[in-house]
C-alpha cells in the first residue's frame, strides 16, 4: 500500500512567522503475517519540502534522515505498533549509507561530527522510536483508538501529539463514528483543552514580549476515513493547534491518503 502525506506546519513566536510544506509518498509493506503480530517495511520517497533548506548543516540532518528509510516495524494484528524491527540490523545498514553519504559534503567540514550527533540520537532503540513518533504522520498513522461511550463517565480517549523541541501534549477528547450506516464509515476524534505546566515552562525563556499565558487553546481534530466494503482505512487527517493570546501559534495539518 502507498499513502501519500502531505504535512503542514505554521510558526507565529515573537512576531516571526514560518510557513512549511512536505509531500512525500509511504509504501507500507507487509513482510510477515502470523496469527497475532504483523511485520512491515516502511519506505518513504520524499516529493518536495517548501522552502528548500540551503544551510549545510540543517540540509546534512535532513539527509541523514532519510536514511532511516527502509524500516521495519512490528504490529499487534489489530494494527498497533508494537516495536521498531531488527534495529540493530537497521542500524548497522544505516551507518554504511552514512559514511557515503558524508563523502558527498566534503565542502563541510563539521560533516563528521554532525552524522556522530545523528548516530548517538539512534543508537538507543527505545529513543529512537519516542523521537519517530515526533514526527507527525507517525503519531497519526499507528492511532487508531476504540469508540468511546459516551454513557460512561471515563475521561474518553488520549492523544498525544508530539511537538519537536518543545515535547509531548496529551490530548484528552472522545472518538465518535460520524456515519456508521455508511460504505466509507468516518471515526472522528476531538480534543479541546490547556497546555500542561511543563510545555509552558520551556516556551516561556524563549518570549520576548509580556503576553497573558492563562489566555491560551489547544485544539486537536482527527479524522480516520474507513471502507467498510474493502476493510481498509482510505484516508486520515489531523488539524493541531495551540494558541496564546494571538501572540504565539503553532499549527499543525496532516493529511495521509491511500494511492490508487
Amino acid at each position: 500500500m502507498v499513502f501519500e502525506i502531505i504535512e503542514e506546519t505554521t510558526i507565529l513566536m515573537n512576531g516571526f512567522h514560518k510557513e512549511i510544506k512536505t509531500r512525500f509518498n509511504i509504501d507500507f509493506s507487509l513482510f510477515k503475517k502470523t496469527e497475532d503480530e504483523r511485520i512491515y517495511i516502511i519506505n518513504k520517497e520524499k516529493i518536495n519540502t517548501i522552502p528548500v533548506q540551503e544551510n549545510a548543516f540543517l540540509r546534512i540532518v535532513e539527509e541523514l534522515e532519510t536514511l532511516n528509510y527502509p524500516i521495519k516495524i512490528k504490529t499487534d494484528y489489530k494494527g498497533h505498533f508494537v516495536e521498531i524491527f531488527e534495529h540493530e540490523k537497521w542500524l548497522q545498514e544505516w551507518e554504511q549509507k552514512a559514511e557515503e553519504l558524508i563523502g558527498s559534503f566534503d565542502y563541510f567540514d563539521k560533516a563528521k561530527d554532525v552524522k556522530e550527533y545523528y548516530y548517538n540520537i539512534i543508537k538507543d532503540k527505545e529513543t529512537f522510536t519516542k523521537n519517530k513518533f515526533k514526527e507527525p504522520y507517525w503519531n497519526l498513522f499507528f492511532f487508531n483508538p476504540p469508540i468511546d461511550n459516551i454513557n460512561l463517565p471515563d475521561i474518553g480517549t488520549i492523544f498525544s501529539w508530539n511537538i519537536k523541541a518543545i515535547g509531548q501534549i496529551p490530548c484528552v477528547g472522545r472518538t465518535t463514528i460520524l456515519n456508521p450506516d455508511s460504505k466509507d464509515i468516518v471515526i472522528s476524534f476531538d480534543s479541546y483543552q490547556r497546555l500542561t505546566h511543563n510545555i509552558i515552562e520551556i516556551l516561556k525563556p524563549n518570549i520576548k514580549r509580556e503576553i497573558r499565558w492563562e489566555d491560551q487553546t489547544v485544539k486537536l481534530h482527527a479524522e480516520s476515513h474507513f471502507d467498510n466494503v474493502e476493510k481498509k482505512i482510505k484516508r486520515k487527517s489531523a488539524s493541531f493547534q495551540f494558541l496564546i493570546n494571538e501572540e504565539i501559534r503553532y499549527i499543525e495539518k496532516i493529511n495521509v491518503t491511500l494511492k490508487g
